[in-house]
């Protein structure tokens, strides 16, 4: 699962005629709702060479034209969405940050979308969003492990600690919030992305 991240109004800092493969395939999918996507990757599917520039100019574009789009699988997205509430309460109230966390099309405007990249922009060049990048490492370093789900830390029935394969018989997995790491070039990612995005919603 991800977090599809979308500008409502974006900059467009390079016109889509420049990309002349994405843009075909783009327009393909737009006029045929029904049809378009299949085939555009039949014929994508059907030429590596032109599949590769496809993807060339996509990933290009959305460079050029950072507030277009920001991805984030949902590992990434919640403590970057978490770290967004708590920087920036007067945006995200918390009816907002709860329907932050699912692909309900919840989101900012404009203006409110400036101001969190600017917030975040800010945060970062004070050096307080690497220190909150440190403390959220120490705090993923020092939770204990979980209880096998498998085996559940037990020798007993039919899922025995020394007959498990999910915890290499140890009784202990690892602990499952260290799936949600922090990075500060994630949120400047997303910084960049709200200063351009022309407000957003998260799909």
């Amino acid at each position: 699962m991800g977090m599809d991240v979308y500008g409502r109004n974006p900059k467009q800092n390079k016109p889509l005629s420049e990309f002349p493969v994405y843009a075909k395939y783009k327009k393909m999918e737009a006029e045929d709702k029904d049809n378009g996507f299949q085939r555009k990757w039949k014929e994508l599917d059907a030429d590596h060479d032109l599949r590769e520039q496809y993807h060339k100019e996509w990933d290009n574009y959305e460079q050029a034209n950072v507030g277009y789009y920001f991805r984030n699988n949902c590992w990434w997205w919640r403590p970057l969405w978490n770290y967004c509430h708590t920087i920036a309460p007067e945006l995200i109230n918390e009816e907002l940050f709860d329907s932050g966390h699912s692909n309900s099309g919840s989101g900012l405007n404009d203006e409110d979308a400036k101001k969190l990249g600017n917030i975040l922009m800010d945060e970062i060049a004070s050096g307080r969003t690497i220190q909150y990048q440190a403390s959220h490492q120490q705090y993923l370093d020092d939770l204990p492990d979980d209880d096998c789900w498998s085996c559940k830390n037990n020798n007993r029935g039919h899922n025995k600690k020394k007959e498990c394969k999910s915890c290499n018989k140890t009784g202990k997995t690892k602990n499952f919030n260290k799936n949600y790491p922090f990075d500060v070039d994630n949120v400047e990612n997303f910084a960049k992305f709200c200063l351009e995005c022309g407000g957003f919603e998260i799909c």
